[in-house]
């Protein structure tokens, strides 16, 4: 078996940060609920940022158990690719979310006066915004590349096999 490369290491770095991230704005939306305000954005929010939650973790098992050559079974190849497509449309979701913060954010920064400690604290939730969303779009790449990986040494594996069954 070989190790992980320092790109895959990076790669499960990205989805552990992800995850962290990920997991406060699910507990953020859910909690949200309880104030019933809102009650259909925070119930959207809490479906999207579940399946995006469950995607990180169908990655991180994907490295750390087929990479880098087992394959993936029927049911695995068939819950990716449903997370993957409905992962790669919240991205508009994201990107919503960053942009609805950026708006409610900036104005309130040019009338904070004080240090950056204070500019750090009211500039939080666009911050979690714009890493969830540049997070995403890595993760995004990442699996792809990381399925495309498996299978390709999957098949290079199966061919040395039966190479080596006909040598003998």
């Amino acid at each position: 078996m070989k190790e992980l490369t320092t790109g895959w290491k990076l790669f499960r770095l990205v989805c552990i940060l992800q995850l962290i991230a990920v997991g406060l704005q699910l507990i953020l939306s859910a909690g949200g609920l309880f104030n019933r305000q809102h009650i259909f954005y925070l119930s959207v929010s809490v479906i999207i940022y579940s399946i995006i939650f469950a995607f990180i973790y169908q990655g991180i098992s994907l490295v750390n158990y087929n990479y880098p050559d087992t394959p993936l079974g029927p049911k695995q190849k068939k819950i990716f690719n449903w997370l993957y497509l409905l992962n790669f449309l919240a991205i508009a979701f994201l990107f919503g979310q960053l942009v609805s913060q950026w708006k409610l954010t900036v104005p309130l920064l040019k009338i904070i006066h004080g240090g950056w400690l204070n500019l750090l604290l009211f500039s939080f939730s666009l911050l979690l915004a714009g890493a969830i969303f540049v997070f995403h779009i890595l993760f995004l790449i990442g699996m792809y590349l990381l399925r495309r990986v498996i299978y390709q040494n999957t098949i290079e594996s199966w061919q040395e096999q039966f190479s080596d069954s006909e040598k003998k």
